[in-house]
């Protein structure tokens, strides 16, 4: 099939978003389908004047036979109302990194889930949160890296700059570990078996940590992070990691719906 991702940015931008479109297209790929990915950047500098522009891209649009739309839920608004029999689908990253979620947010999720023909979740607690019906409920996947064994010091933190930084810097010192810091490293998850410990509170960043026998260590500070992390099967006795190619398997069942 012909099929166009939208989202925000793309790879090798450093984000787990971007990270999971990429690696989903690049193994769609070798099944034979056609993969497009448009983006926020090409289009536009806010919502608005991508809707003035979104016209430019009119073949691209009718080319596809899926547009998968990965976060910018305000695209399916638009589209919707051109392409009346086109099919959408929506994956549901994570959520906004704001507590209590705002009323806005549920509804303009609600509103783009009616819209679709399908959807994906990353992660149980969205339905807890957002109220969605998803037909899918995923939480990325893991490389496999062939790595030496070396014995194992200090930690790693693989994130964004924040909140959550500040405090691992602050448990590093306390504790006496060294930590090492990737904020903007596209490989920074191939060095996970060098460390004792992963400083890691994202889906993507938690599975290549575990993948790689690296002990977790993830931070919260309200309610829906505490669920974020532990609505989740990674503690589960006998869990095994899914590889991109089971990702990609999903959103090929997704389709044929």
């Amino acid at each position: 099939m012909n099929i166009l991702f939208l989202s925000r940015y793309k790879w090798p931008r450093v984000g787990g978003v971007e990270k999971h479109v990429h690696e989903i297209s690049t193994r769609l790929k070798t099944r034979g389908h056609v993969i497009k990915i448009l983006t926020e950047e090409e289009v536009g500098k806010d919502k608005w004047e991508i809707w003035r522009h979104i016209w430019k891209y009119k073949e691209l649009f009718d080319w596809a036979d899926v547009v998968h739309i990965h976060d910018v839920y305000f695209w399916v608004f638009f589209l919707r109302c051109l392409y009346l029999k086109k099919k959408f689908f929506i994956t549901f990253h994570g959520w906004e990194e704001i507590y209590p979620v705002p009323v806005k947010n549920i509804v303009i999720r609600k509103i783009s889930e009616l819209l679709s023909n399908g959807n994906i979740c990353v992660g149980e607690f969205i339905k807890k949160y957002y109220f969605t019906n998803p037909d899918y409920i995923i939480y990325g996947a893991a490389n496999e890296v062939k790595y030496k064994k070396v014995k194992r010091k200090g930690a790693i933190y693989v994130g964004r700059v924040g909140r959550s930084l500040e405090y691992f810097k602050q448990y590093a010192k306390e504790q006496k570990i060294k930590l090492d810091i990737f904020t903007n490293n596209p490989d920074a998850s191939k060095y996970f078996y060098k460390y004792k410990y992963a400083f890691v509170s994202g889906y993507l960043s938690i599975l290549e940590a575990m993948s790689q026998g690296t002990e977790v260590i993830s931070y919260y500070d309200n309610v829906l992070k505490y669920d974020y992390l532990n609505m989740t099967p990674f503690s589960e006795k006998g869990y095994k990691i899914p590889t991109w190619e089971d990702v990609a398997s999903v959103y090929e069942k997704l389709w044929k719906r």
